[in-house]
C-alpha cells in the first residue's frame, strides 16, 4: 500500500487505524513523504507495532512521483495506493480478496463511497462489469485502484506529468492514465461496486478563486488524457457541451461563480486535448 503524503500528519490516522482493522496483515504500507519535517515520525510511531510500515523520505513533489518511487520499494504482488485521508471498511481485503477470486484479473477498483454507501467524489457505475476503454471515467478512482506489480511496471507506471503537485496543467486523471496504458498492453480490469472505500467529502465553496482554479487545471487533465489515447472528437464533445450548458444556465439564473466555474472547467478541457500529443497514426499497408 504506497502512500503519498505531503501538508499532512495527524490526516493518516484513520487510515492506518482502519489498515490494523483488516482481517488480514500480510502487507506493507509504504508512506512516500514528501514533507521538510519530521511531522509524520509520532504518527507512523504509534502504529509501527501493529503495521509494517516503511517511511520514504523524498524532496520530489508530485503525488504520481512519489507513488512511483514507493511501487519501486514494494515487495508485494499488488499494490494499492491509498489517498492519506481515506479510509477503508475493515472488510475490504476480505472483500478484495473475493472479487480477485471470483474475477481473475490484472487490476481492479471500486467506488468512492460515503459511510451511507451513496457515492461521492464522481459518478459510478452501479453494476460490476470488466474496466474497459469506454468505462474508465466510471469506474475508476486512484485510492480505490489495486494492480499486480508485474502489470504497473508494464504499463510504465503513472505518467508522472499528470497529477496532483506535477506542474503541468494537467491535474488529474492519471489513473485513467494507467488503466488505459494497461489495457493497451493486454492486461485485464475489473470493477466492483460493492468494493468500496471513504473519503472525506470536500463541502467548500465551490465559486472561490481557488477552488475555480483547481477545477481548471483538473478539467485540463480529462482532454489532455482522451486525446494521448486516440478518443475522436465526437467521444470528447459531450465534456465540453456539458460545462457549456452550466454557463448558460448559471448565467441565466443568476449565478456567476457557478459559471465562472463552468467555463474555467470548459476551457480546461478545450485546452487539454488541444495540446496533448496525438497518437500515432496506424500504419499502412502498402501494395507492392
Amino acid at each position: 500500500m504506497v502512500v503519498a503524503t505531503l501538508g499532512r500528519s495527524d490526516e493518516l490516522s484513520p487510515l492506518l487505524q482502519s489498515l490494523c482493522g483488516q482481517s488480514r496483515r500480510d502487507f506493507e504500507v509504504i508512506v512516500v513523504d514528501q514533507n521538510p519535517d519530521d511531522r509524520l515520525v509520532p504518527v507512523l510511531a504509534s502504529k509501527g507495532a501493529e503495521l509494517n510500515i516503511v517511511h520514504l523520505r523524498t524532496d520530489r513533489h508530485g503525488v504520481c512521483r512519489a507513488r512511483n518511487l514507493g511501487a519501486a520499494h514494494a515487495r508485494g504482488e499488488w499494490l494499492l495506493f491509498p489517498d492519506d485521508d481515506c479510509w477503508y471498511p475493515d472488510d475490504f481485503l476480505g472483500r478484495l480478496d473475493a472479487v480477485r477470486a471470483s474475477h481473475p484479473a490484472d487490476f481492479y477498483s471500486g467506488r468512492a463511497a460515503a459511510p451511507d454507501g451513496r457515492d461521492i467524489m464522481g459518478a459510478f457505475e452501479s453494476s460490476a462489469m470488466p474496466i474497459t476503454r469506454a468505462n474508465v471515467w466510471t469506474t475508476l478512482i486512484e485510492w480505490m485502484l489495486t494492480v499486480r506489480k508485474a502489470a504497473f511496471t508494464e504499463a510504465g507506471g503513472f505518467d508522472e506529468n499528470i497529477g496532483p503537485g506535477a506542474k503541468t496543467p494537467w491535474g488529474a486523471y492519471e489513473v485513467q492514465d494507467l488503466a488505459l496504458n494497461l489495457l493497451a498492453h493486454g492486461r485485464r480490469g475489473y470493477y466492483d461496486p460493492s468494493l468500496t472505500g471513504h473519503h472525506p467529502e470536500d463541502l467548500s465553496d465551490r465559486t472561490t478563486a481557488t477552488n475555480i482554479a483547481k477545477m481548471r487545471v483538473y478539467s485540463g487533465g480529462l482532454g489532455y488524457v482522451m486525446r494521448r489515447h486516440g478518443y475522436a472528437l465526437p467521444a470528447f464533445l459531450p465534456s465540453l457541451l456539458r460545462p457549456l450548458a452550466g454557463v448558460a444556465v448559471y448565467t441565466a439564473s443568476g449565478k456567476p461563480g457557478m459559471a465562472r466555474r463552468s467555463w474555467q472547467i470548459f476551457l480546461g478541457r478545450w485546452t487539454g486535448w488541444r495540446d496533448a500529443p496525438r497518437p500515432p497514426e496506424p500504419e499502412k499497408a502498402r501494395v507492392s
